[in-house]
């Protein structure tokens, strides 16, 4: 069922419990205004999501699956000409945005039907029943293909996927700290073991660690799945986090540093779990398997195998690519020629390389997709090439990854020109780097003869 069903089973049954800490929103209140907004979107449109995480957005994304729309999940940090693109591609018949992000992307949005509380009723109607294969999330990161693209999933399956997580992890009485945006695959996935457990849910609208560190203590918060950029921040922190029972770090490289730093800090063991924008969360670390570095094992219902260049599954401790196959796996891409390409036989290829031990722990060891992680962001070096290659004097563009340490790698840029000039470099770099948001930022361009 979808997140929407799920939240108003849980309003039946326990009306007054608290759902979203700090603000003190019961499920109660927070069911009859997500009906509120619900009443002005109908079933099937679609809704654009652009807002930074706040209760007031978390009620607007719940309320999107309440009317049954289908939701897309925008990054609040997008800008300029990637935002352009999405809502140009999805077509929106209502955009949520908040006063940064309306202010920000003024001109962009323009002309797009924006979001206000007098569109609304005082109305409370049981949530839109979905189907199956109906779409009701649009995310447009499409991390094995490559490109900036819708990818189409199933509200319920959105909500089979949480139920396997929840699952996996078996902590009851679910109080979490919700550090990412919900626009991302992780955002949203904490959202939804909160919601599947009947919990309550502290909303970061940006991540600050002293700001979490009071929450986690003062609300005795005992679930944390962020980034490894977040773990190291709190590190760096004073302070306790003794009510913490589960910590995930996922979405970007987890290092020894950070896993040992914690342990000696607070007391705790990181674990990962493994996710992708097609795939949804795919496997999740036992805690007591917690004394390596592992993406974990396959969720429940979730099955894997991993495939050399040959053809033939890999033994243990042979590396191959990961391919997937479990009931949430995303509908498509919008592109059919594209999807076509990403499966084979009902299996995800994930263009993730893998390797498994005896123990059927599974170890990160690459990609063979082209895409590069900045603190937890994808960059498709494709999109960056098209936008270098619109500057008149650029001939051809080769973009790749540059070692950030922790934060992952930085996109860098390769250039043919037809002419060099002096200060070229710098204003390629602005060229591009006014156009998008802050972790798509080119750290250098190099001017050469041929890209080999």
């Amino acid at each position: 069922m979808s997140f929407a069903l799920k939240f108003y089973e849980w309003y039946k049954k326990r009306p007054n419990k608290v759902f979203m800490l700090g603000e003190t929103l019961t499920y109660e209140q927070v069911a009859r205004e997500a009906a509120s907004v619900a009443s002005a979107i109908s079933p099937g449109n679609t809704v654009g999501h652009f807002e930074f995480n706040s209760p007031k957005s978390i009620i607007h994304y719940l309320a999107s699956f309440w009317a049954g729309a289908k939701v897309v999940a925008v990054d609040p940090l997008t800008s300029a000409e990637d935002l352009r693109f999405i809502l140009e591609d999805s077509d929106p018949d209502i955009v949520f945005a908040d006063e940064e992000t309306s202010a920000r992307e003024k001109e962009v949005l323009k002309g797009y039907r924006l979001w206000s509380d007098g569109m609304k009723k005082e109305v409370f109607n049981k949530p839109y029943e979905y189907m199956d294969n109906e779409v009701g999330l649009i995310y447009y990161y499409a991390g094995i293909a490559g490109r900036t693209m819708q990818v189409l999933h199933s509200a319920t399956r959105v909500g089979l996927n949480a139920s396997a997580l929840y699952t996996a992890i078996g902590l009851k009485g679910v109080s979490a700290i919700l550090t990412v945006p919900v626009a991302h695959v992780l955002g949203n996935s904490v959202l939804g073991e909160v919601i599947e457990d009947g919990g309550s849910i502290y909303v970061m609208r940006k991540f600050n660690a002293k700001e979490a560190i009071e929450a986690i203590n003062k609300y005795s918060i005992n679930f944390l799945a962020t980034v490894p950029m977040v773990y190291d921040a709190l590190i760096n922190e004073q302070g306790k986090l003794d009510s913490l029972e589960v910590c995930i770090s996922t979405a970007a490289p987890l290092f020894p540093s950070t896993v040992n730093g914690f342990k000696q800090k607070f007391g705790k063991t990181i674990v990962q779990q493994y996710g992708f924008t097609e795939g949804l969360v795919v496997t999740y670390q036992p805690k007591d398997m917690g004394d390596v570095i592992s993406i974990g094992k396959p969720l429940p219902n979730a099955e894997i195998k991993v495939v050399k260049d040959d053809g033939k599954e890999a033994k243990p401790g042979e590396v191959g690519e990961l391919w997937v196959r479990a009931p949430w796996l995303m509908l498509g891409y919008k592109d059919k020629e594209e999807t076509a390409k990403v499966f084979h036989d009902g299996w995800l290829k994930t263009g993730d390389l893998v390797s498994a031990d005896e123990r059927g722990l599974l170890y990160f060891k690459g990609v063979k997709k082209r895409m590069i992680k900045y603190k937890g962001y994808p960059i498709f070096p494709k999109d960056l090439e098209l936008m270098l290659k619109g500057h008149p004097l650029v001939v051809d563009a080769y973009v790749f990854g540059e070692d950030a340490g922790n934060a992952g790698a930085q996109p860098s840029a390769k250039v043919v020109v037809k002419e060099k000039k002096q200060g070229l470099e710098e204003e390629l770099l602005n060229y591009v780097n006014s156009k998008v948001a802050f972790y798509k930022r080119l750290k250098r361009v190099y001017i050469v003869d041929k890209i080999e």
